[in-house]
């Protein structure tokens, strides 16, 4: 069943100045694609206990190939309201290490943890304005370290430079840079689709994704097509 953007042009040209754009209808928020992976035990558990130390373990495994990886942080779904599950993540990544979370760089992190901790931070927070750690009372942002400080595309741009061959972690960078570009208006909503269809045609063979869980995906963000024109568009 092919799925398309819920706003239309038109009631889009109604609301667009009035209201940010609804995050249930996003694509983040509308690419569930864990269910091409229900199969796969380590999803099972997610869906049942949620997110603890085993489900961290998997998500630094080194073993868990990308793609699962990202599937276990869809199937744990997207946060109406910021949450802090990065920042726990990251807490863990601290301590398999012996050290403090502000202690923690970028270079420190391997692709698999730089991209669950982007991913994660993205549906922590779909509006994409979080970052990993939230400076409080007793914790100014001064004082917070160079991961804490990250945001989900910094994290993400990391695990791609750390693996930049990897289908996988451009898909989700895609997702990502795509809803940072649903979010900046419709004049940007042809990047949604440019966005994740450019990595499909970077990598036309190669991609450790399943094909299931790739068409999950492109059978929402192709309803953004309608907004590029043909210039735009490679045929």
């Amino acid at each position: 069943m092919k799925i398309t953007p819920l706003l239309t042009p038109v009631v889009v040209g109604c609301i667009v100045t009035a209201a940010p754009v609804a995050l249930a209808d996003s694509p983040l928020t509308s690419t569930p694609f864990a269910k091409a992976y229900k199969d796969v035990d380590m999803i099972t558990y997610a869906s049942v206990y949620g997110l603890d130390d085993k489900v961290f373990q998997n998500l630094s495994n080194p073993n868990i190939t990308h793609d699962v990886r990202a599937a276990i942080i869809n199937q744990l779904g997207f946060s109406v309201e910021p949450s802090q599950r990065a920042n726990q993540y990251l807490e863990y990544i601290a301590r398999s290490r012996s050290q403090q979370p502000s202690a923690i760089t970028l270079e420190m992190l391997t692709a698999a943890e730089a991209l669950a901790l982007g991913y994660l931070l993205a549906m922590d927070d779909p509006t994409l304005e979080s970052v990993v750690a939230v400076a409080n009372r007793s914790r100014s942002s001064s004082s917070l370290g160079q991961v804490q400080r990250a945001n989900a595309l910094l994290l993400l741009d990391a695990a791609v430079v750390k693996d930049p061959e990897d289908f996988s972690i451009a898909f989700i960078r895609s997702l990502v840079k795509a809803q940072k570009s649903l979010r900046a208006g419709i004049g940007n909503w042809c990047a949604v689709y440019q966005n994740v269809f450019s990595v499909l045609k970077d990598f036309p063979r190669q991609r450790n994704m399943r094909p299931e869980a790739i068409d999950m995906v492109n059978d929402y963000i192709r309803g953004y097509r309608n907004y590029c024109n043909s210039r735009s568009i490679s045929r």
